[in-house]
């Protein structure tokens, strides 16, 4: 009977020295530098394999992409739209890879609807800023603004302000302001999360849940909101259409109070007559917190000119 001798193991300083030298003599990962122990980097996930792709391969990967991006934004757009808070609720419970992260899709939207109102333009035909018609009495106005600025520096930027504004009535300050809002939006939706924390104290919800909830409200109303320039600008263009658009406009700014009541009934379950009681004292709550938000991006808007 013959006895095989046992397998004799390598000394484990031995074996991380060959895997020391493995990893020292391996191909580097184009991206970030790691080495490549097989098909795919270890640290960022690139394949080892790169070469510049053909013009097929290029097309391929950028519709394969494309759809795949499509898909989920769609998904996650009909849910927006159609099941109010249901979108929040999905992420609560865990739910994500299927729809477009929360601030991806606040921040998309965002962008699209401040690019469309500045592009749309701010009207201010109607904002009368000095009606008296004499150049005098509008230079007198804003030496008198400067004068009541006890710091000599700060009145020479707030003179200079007013001196802008009454040029071209307030067009330019408007079109500052609405620059700067994107940025405001980030201090106030924050701020409202949390007031809106304190509202639903008990029983308690984590503050993240209240910061989606205001995420995907506030994207269900920039795109309720790119919808409405969008049918403005239609208006505008073909000003006998102006009536009926109206009639869809209108509604639309309507539904959005009732998709806010809905949404937050959805997602912190409460009663209506309770949700309705929160609900009213969170609009005085958010249109105070706005109307200092918009005061600030005026101000500021005013100390750029």
């Amino acid at each position: 009977m013959t006895v095989n001798a046992p397998t004799e193991l390598p000394h484990p300083a031995l074996a991380k020295t060959e895997v020391a030298n493995a990893a020292m003599t391996a191909e580097r990962c184009k991206n970030c530098g790691a080495a490549l122990l097989g098909r795919f980097c270890i640290d960022c996930g690139q394949p080892a394999e790169v070469h510049v792709p053909s013009t097929g391969e290029l097309i391929h990967e950028a519709m394969e992409g494309l759809t795949h991006a499509d898909s989920r934004l769609w998904r996650t757009l009909l849910l927006l739209w159609f099941k109010p808070g249901k979108l929040t609720n999905e992420f609560i419970v865990g739910r994500r890879a299927s729809y477009v992260p929360p601030f991806r899709l606040y921040l998309v939207l965002s962008v699209i609807f401040f690019l469309l109102a500045s592009i749309h333009g701010v009207k201010t035909d109607h904002v009368i800023i000095n009606d008296s018609g004499d150049p005098k009495g509008r230079e007198t106005f804003c030496q008198e603004l400067r004068n009541t600025v006890p710091m000599e520096k700060l009145g020479s930027r707030i003179g200079h302000a007013c001196d802008a504004v009454m040029a071209d009535n307030g067009a330019s300050l408007l079109h500052v302001a609405v620059g700067t809002a994107p940025k405001a939006m980030f201090i106030f939706l924050p701020v409202i999360a949390f007031l809106h924390m304190l509202l639903y104290w008990f029983p308690r919800h984590r503050y993240v849940e209240h910061l989606l909830f205001f995420l995907h409200l506030h994207a269900m109303f920039f795109s309720v909101a790119i919808v409405v320039l969008g049918l403005l600008s239609i208006g505008n263009t073909w000003p006998a259409l102006e009536g009926p658009l109206n009639f869809v406009i209108n509604p639309l700014i309507w539904a959005t109070m009732i998709y806010s009541l809905i949404a937050m009934r959805r997602v912190f379950r409460r009663s209506w007559p309770g949700t309705l009681f929160k609900a009213f004292v969170m609009m005085i709550v958010y249109f105070i917190v706005f109307g200092l938000g918009v005061a600030g991006v005026l101000v500021y808007a005013a100390l750029q000119l």
